[in-house]
């Protein structure tokens, strides 16, 4: 059986960095109080985009196979990002980098998405590519790859 690693493990692989290198490298630990708060409200922009793209998915009863997937979005967050799961992912993990006060945990979301974009993204818009064709092609003109 062939392992599969989803872009989810991935955030757990690095929320789990994030919480090391608190403990690990308290020297580190530089952000003061109240500004480490602000971590709270982009996590939560973070949660917000990802249920906007989710709820997207329900509606237009599709899935996130592109295999599978029957339909293409291009409205909501899909029409200012090709990505916004993984943008949500990574504020999420910026919001808790930056709670947990520690540098290292603010630019572990950085090497979060520098990691997607090459083991996740490009390979996705080549499926979606085969999967819809032209149709994506003209989205993909329409629509930047991140913001």
């Amino acid at each position: 059986m062939k392992k599969i690693i989803i872009p989810p493990v991935f955030v757990l692989v690095f929320l789990i960095l994030i919480v090391i290198s608190y403990f690990l490298i308290p020297e580190y630990n530089l952000l003061p109080f109240p500004f480490n708060l602000l971590g709270v409200i982009i996590s939560f922009l973070g949660f917000v985009i990802m249920g906007k793209a989710r709820d997207l998915f329900k509606k237009n009863q599709t899935t996130l196979d592109i295999e599978k997937s029957t339909f293409l979005i291009d409205e909501g967050v899909f029409s200012k990002t090709r990505n916004p799961m993984y943008i949500g992912m990574f504020l999420l993990l910026l919001g808790i980098g930056i709670c947990f006060m520690n540098i290292i945990s603010i630019l572990l979301p950085f090497l979060f998405i520098i990691s997607i974009h090459f083991v996740f993204v490009l390979k996705e818009e080549k499926l979606m590519t085969e999967v819809f064709g032209q149709e994506y092609i003209h989205y993909k003109e329409k629509v930047k790859r991140w913001i």
